[in-house]
């Protein structure tokens, strides 16, 4: 895990700029610093302030004055701890070089393969790997990697940049391209170091996040001119004519339906165990410690339950907790790890004091406003690893998309049974999904029939749900034009699909983000794209069954954690008491924003009037808290409207 960067422009730069990006993507990779030029057709590795003292013989990236072509690295040292790992790595020819940022897990069996078509390693890396399956196989190469991954291989002799996302966007990539110029970087705020790419505000996207709570379209930021490589895409930079070619290498849907469940349930629950171990173990790869989230759901639970009894070391557990018994599931986090004895748990208890002290460092970490305060438990969880040295935790992210677990997954699962006239059936699974799934069935219910609405329908009970509206300037918001999101679908696996493209996308970000402000590896199981796709093209009677969401990972682990856990009623997740926290935290916020500058576009009046009335709604107090973090990101960044 790493960061990258690069520029590409038929202007000079000076090496000061390198430097400066290298500065705000540190917290990525505090363990070594690599930089690189092009000049007079020669790739020349330079080392800055934090390179590793292995690497004596480079020359200081200060001795340098300017340069068209330049990348950067920061390394996490996971796989390959030696200096033979270190980046921007070049080939034996000295023609390609690469900045690489994730993993790919299969490494070591392409590393064989390669090896046996003649290709000699320097390495132990999976980096090396990445860069000799691009020489050998082209860009196809992707089709065989397994893992998360963005980065770019630089081919000198044709002035080409190849670049790629893996295939659900863990990794993030961000790149900006005018004036002669093609810049990427994996945190936003490296790209604005460049000079020409300043911090201006997209204000349709602005007005979309404030009034829907949302973008209309996925893989979108606030920033105007700044893009994101979508997942699933490679790209190809010609240096010469100055044009980017983008390609989309997967497509979730196609491969989902080219994936065939043979036999009954036992025989579907026997591949989907060999599917999820395989994705289990390959995860746990790695040259140093691996650790996990633990919330006390029932996804972060198997992977405990299934990796403590394997992993013959003590495996630590990260908690958030609450003295607050409404939202605090650590009793069901002690359950989970009670019959693992080499299972060492820590605990972190969130509050709102070092909320507010730390919204601005998040804000700043994750570059864009957060949805809510309830990504905070989650970076508390990251804080409290990194504070005990942990370099690589595993999380749950992504089993609910795939399997169907949030609850309004329970909503279309009924209404697609009243639709097909099986009323008898949807009287029993309506009462069976209230007493193990998720309670407000009917809300759940309205919530799926909202996407078989015309558009001005879906925008006019929008508008009555939330007041975001109300916080931006009427005429300002006729001129916009805005777009109405969809973030769900018609049909169960619909659904799974538009979770994919928005609410997962959205957690990866914060998975990242927050991991990586404390130089955490986060790696996510659930997404091996081969049990992703295995997942959505099962039945949906082997995800929803007798009222228990993801019936299948349930029947796995059920004799691999406790039933309190296995069998445990309705999902909580990381909550946070944002009621709470508000209250308490009224006045300093009150005196904030008063203090604060506020756009064309919004209404302060409007704003304020709104965080003096006492907020009852759940989905009013997330609009709240989303646009004090909007404000915030503004101050920040000093955004430019």
């Amino acid at each position: 895990m790493c960061g990258i960067a690069g520029i590409l422009s038929n202007k000079e730069i000076t090496v000061e700029v390198l430097q400066d990006i290298s500065g705000v993507l540190a917290h990525r990779g505090p363990d070594d610093e690599g930089l690189a030029i092009v000049r007079a057709d020669e790739i020349i590795s330079c080392k800055g302030n934090d390179t590793i003292n292995e690497l004596t013989n480079y020359p200081h990236i200060n001795e340098q004055q300017s340069f068209n072509i330049g990348f950067v690295h920061r390394r996490l040292s996971i796989i390959d701890l030696a200096k033979e790992g270190h980046q921007p790595m070049l080939d034996t020819t000295r023609n390609y070089t690469i900045v690489f940022n994730g993993e790919v897990y299969n490494y070591k069996e392409l590393k064989k393969e390669l090896e046996q078509e003649g290709v000699v390693f320097t390495s132990a890396s999976d980096t090396e790997v990445v860069l000799e399956a691009y020489i050998k196989w082209g860009e196809a190469c992707v089709h065989k990697f397994v893992g998360m991954w963005a980065f770019t291989i630089y081919n000198k002799n044709k002035q080409q940049l190849f670049i790629s996302r893996d295939r659900f966007g863990i990794k993030p990539f961000y790149y900006s391209k005018k004036d002669g110029q093609f810049a990427f970087a994996s945190e936003i705020k490296g790209l604005l170091k460049i000079p020409g790419i300043e911090p201006i505000a997209d204000e349709k996207l602005v007005a979309e996040y404030v009034m829907y709570g949302t973008i209309s379209q996925p893989y979108q930021n606030l920033f105007k001119n700044i893009e994101e490589l979508h997942p699933g895409y490679n790209g190809l930079y010609n240096f010469t004519s100055g044009e980017l070619k983008l390609d989309q290498y997967y497509q979730l849907e196609e491969q989902v339906k080219k994936r065939k469940i043979l036999g009954n349930f036992d025989a579907a629950l026997t591949e989907y165990q060999e599917l999820f171990s395989a994705a289990v173990r390959l995860h746990l790869r790695s040259d140093v410690p691996v650790g996990s989230c633990l919330s006390g759901g029932l996804d972060s639970s198997a992977l405990v339950g299934v990796i403590a009894p394997e992993i013959g070391t003590t495996f630590n557990t990260f908690t958030a907790a609450y003295k607050n018994s409404d939202i605090d599931e650590s009793d069901y986090a002690k359950e989970a790890i009670k019959d693992f004895n080499n299972v060492k748990d820590h605990y972190t208890y969130p509050n709102a004091a070092t909320f507010l002290k730390d919204i601005s460092k998040i804000v700043y970490y994750h570059d864009q406003p957060v949805g809510s305060a309830s990504m905070y438990a989650h970076w508390e969880v990251m804080k409290l690893a990194g504070q005990h040295k942990m370099k690589v935790l595993l999380n749950g992210q992504g089993a609910d998309e795939a399997l169907g677990g949030y609850s309004n997954f329970a909503g279309v699962y009924l209404f697609d049974l009243l639709k097909s006239f099986r009323f008898l059936k949807f009287g029993k699974e309506k009462k069976r999904i209230e007493e193990n799934f998720t309670k407000g069935v009917k809300s759940k219910i309205a919530s799926a029939i909202y996407y078989h609405l015309p558009a001005f329908l879906k925008s006019s009970l929008r508008k009555k749900q939330r007041i975001g509206h109300q916080f931006l300037v009427k005429e300002e918001l006729e001129k916009l034009k805005l777009d109405v999101p969809v973030r769900g679908g018609k049909k169960f696996r619909e659904n799974s699909y538009s979770a994919f493209r928005f609410g997962l996308y959205d957690l990866l970000r914060n998975e990242d983000r927050n991991s990586m402000a404390f130089s955490i590896e986060s790696r996510v199981p659930y997404l091996d794209h081969r049990l992703v796709e295995y997942s959505i093209a099962l039945p949906t009677k082997y995800k929803i069954r007798e009222g228990w969401s993801k019936y299948i990972l349930r029947k796995i682990v059920e004799t691999k954690i406790s039933d309190k856990i296995v069998w445990r009623k309705y999902k909580m997740g990381f909550l946070t008491p944002q009621r709470e926290w508000k209250n308490e935290l009224n006045k300093e916020l009150m005196e904030e924003i008063n203090a604060m500058g506020f756009p064309a576009i919004l209404n302060k009046d409007a704003f304020l009037k709104f965080c003096k009335t006492d907020i009852k709604s759940n989905a009013h107090l997330s609009e709240f808290w989303r646009m004090y973090s909007l404000l915030k990101w503004i101050e920040v960044f000093e955004v430019k409207f």
